[in-house]
């Protein structure tokens, strides 16, 4: 997001801006009550007042601690997390309550005893040593700068990151270039 502020800020210089970090359920809201022109999600909210665009599609990372992954590896089974010390997302969205159901059915289950709100809590409990975390494709970039692990599991668990927007309202000029721009920008990031 600031890459993407600061790239609206050069087409934009006088458009204002103000970031939310909410849960989907409280962008929904913002957006209903029209106090918000734009969300992003990782999950479609399935609303019927809320237009939900696919805008990016990657692939949920392991985040470990440097060195846990063994040099070179490309990815990891699902059954290598069982027993492991993991972070939890504390979501009730259809992925990450699939994702949990997989993790609880691994013998031994994965032990989780912290659980955060967002995958950049998890990224940070990763780095301060809690455990494994599975997070989006977004996350994990960021997090090879603090020289942590990343690779996708195998087989692959899809993830799509969205853009929300109240049905049948037209989108500001600057709402409409910010989304051109999070649309260009993710689907780089993830093309690398």
């Amino acid at each position: 997001m600031p890459h993407a502020i600061a790239a609206l800020r050069r087409r934009l210089p006088d458009a204002p801006c103000t970031l939310l970090t909410q849960p989907t359920r409280g962008i929904v809201k913002r957006l209903l009550l029209r106090e918000a022109d734009l969300g992003l999600s990782l999950h479609d909210p399935h609303h019927a007042d809320i237009d939900c665009q696919a805008i990016a599609q990657g692939k949920i990372q392991l985040l470990a601690p440097h060195g846990w992954l063994q040099p070179k590896q490309k990815y990891i089974s699902l059954q290598d997390l069982a027993g492991q010390s993991m972070v939890g997302l504390d979501g009730h969205d259809p992925l990450s309550l699939a994702l949990e159901h997989k993790l609880h059915a691994l013998r031994p289950a994965p032990v989780i005893h912290t659980r955060v709100q967002t995958h950049q809590m998890m990224r940070s409990m990763v780095e301060a040593g809690e455990g494994l975390a599975l997070v989006d494709p977004f996350t994990a970039l960021g997090a090879r700068t603090a020289e942590l692990d990343t690779c996708p599991l195998a087989p692959a668990v899809p993830i799509s990151l969205y853009a929300l927007s109240l049905k049948n309202a037209e989108p500001s000029p600057a709402a409409q270039a910010l989304l051109e721009i999070i649309t260009e920008q993710a689907v780089a990031m993830l093309a690398n």
